[in-house]
């Protein structure tokens, strides 16, 4: 039996991309989704547009991204609301309702141009991180039985539905691992989302680490199916229960009777129900991120929502 785990360096790019898992193809990336200036909250910039952002010096970005730098400062407007763009508000932050947010956004701008993303990709990570992800309904995830760690009473939830075959959910395990361990009012609750492209095997791996969660091993076994998913036949899955500890007599009995199987394809309509389309997808208190899954942004999104509401 095969245990090589992924590799390290694959994953780590995975998770920065923030590319997704879809039906057919595990390994194929999400094209970003469609922006427009109704999308963004962006409307045209009004003239005169501010060519100079108080500390945001567009000249630190490399030449070919200089302009739409400053389009987007001018184009967009603030989540929380703000009647003027970003670069209204800072050029005369004496007449903003919202510096704060106006500031973080322009940071997170500069900040993907610094890191080598496209203008596509800002664009697009505005309109899911900040528009649509902050302000979208919220859905609700309230199921009792449910693999979850942090604190009963957290603030904030975060929600993933996730395939145990998705190389970029096995990427997104230990950025939402560590973002749990180090924020005393985060919580974490999965949802199991077998693609169709993973076949029987994706659901036998589901029911596998559902009862690894009745025995009270479910992060145990999540991080060996994910560290070891090219490996996820029946005989390898048993190796991994009896890994982590299972009671293999029960273990052995829950996999033939297939005694989860209908919980998995429930956590799966249910996402399918709230539109999930491709894994992992998280909601952070019932609202989508769709932002690169790393431990700045969620941390960043976890910021917005503790001042939903408290714009200064």
């Amino acid at each position: 039996m095969s245990r090589q785990p992924v590799g390290l360096v694959l994953l780590i790019g995975l998770a920065a991309a923030g590319a997704t898992c879809k039906g057919s193809d595990p390994g194929k990336q999400d094209p970003p989704p469609p922006t427009s200036p109704a999308d963004t909250g962006a409307a045209p910039a009004r003239a005169p547009a501010v060519q100079e952002v108080p500390g945001y010096d567009v000249a630190q970005l490399e030449p070919s991204v200089r302009a739409d730098a400053l389009r987007i400062l001018n184009e967009t407007y603030c989540y929380c609301g703000c009647p003027r763009t970003i670069a209204a508000c800072l050029a005369s932050e004496a007449d903003c309702s919202c510096v704060r947010c106006s500031k973080r956004m322009a940071s997170f701008i500069m900040n993907e141009y610094k890191l080598g993303s496209s203008t596509e990709d800002v664009e697009a990570q505005l309109l899911g991180g900040f528009s649509e992800g902050f302000n979208g309904r919220p859905r609700k995830f309230d199921q009792p039985d449910q693999p979850r760690k942090g604190p009963a009473d957290a603030k904030i939830e975060l929600v993933e539905f996730a395939d145990f075959r998705c190389p970029h959910c096995a990427a997104a395990y230990d950025v939402l691992d560590q973002v749990v361990k180090s924020k005393s009012d985060v919580a974490l609750r999965y949802y199991y989302f077998p693609l169709s492209g993973g076949g029987e095997t994706s659901i036998r791996a589901a029911e596998a680490a559902e009862e690894a969660r009745e025995q009270g091993k479910f992060w145990e076994m999540a991080r060996t199916l994910f560290k070891f998913q090219h490996a996820l036949e029946d005989s390898d899955l048993r190796g991994y229960a009896q890994d982590v500890g299972l009671d293999l007599a029960k273990y052995d009995a829950a996999m033939k009777s297939r005694k989860h199987k209908e919980k998995v394809l429930e956590d799966k309509r249910l996402g399918e129900k709230v539109g999930v389309l491709s894994t992992p997808s998280i909601y952070l208190n019932g609202r989508p991120f769709q932002m690169a899954r790393t431990i700045e942004n969620i941390e960043l999104r976890i910021e917005m929502e503790a001042e939903r509401g408290r714009c200064d």
